[in-house]
């Protein structure tokens, strides 16, 4: 009886320990809607980026009184994995694109928006942004 609570107790304390509290958890920061109605098998994009934290992304996007965050998270269906070896932007068809080592999360940001402004759903996305007159 003892070695089988012994037993659950590891398993539990594993659980939390390893799974609870990885890295990976503390970095990745889902998209804050989701764009199901297009059909792509993710209805979202991923903005992969070397910044270590969203402090920088707190900042207003030009032009908004949207945070970077937000305007990427929200307005644009995006996640943000922050800590990684580069900066890419990974579309809801999962196609990659490179780009920029940028200087800071305000250019990055500027960046991703112009390139997902090309796009030809995010075309749509960047006329409905509420943009300041």
């Amino acid at each position: 009886m003892k070695l089988n609570l012994l037993f659950y107790i590891v398993i539990i304390f594993n659980i939390v320990f390893f799974n609870g509290y990885s890295q990976d958890s503390i970095n990745w920061h889902e998209a804050l809607r989701l764009n199901n109605k297009l059909g792509f098998k993710k209805p979202y994009r991923i903005l992969k980026t070397t910044f270590k934290s969203l402090e920088g992304f707190q900042s207003y996007y030009p032009g908004t009184n949207i945070t970077l965050e937000k305007i990427l998270r929200y307005h644009f269906y995006t996640a943000i994995h922050l800590n990684q070896k580069e900066n890419k932007l990974l579309s809801m068809d999962s196609t990659e694109f490179q780009l920029k080592k940028n200087s800071s999360e305000e250019e990055l940001t500027k960046e991703t928006i112009e390139l997902i402004g090309n796009m030809f759903f995010g075309s749509n996305e960047l006329k409905e942004v509420p943009f300041k007159n």
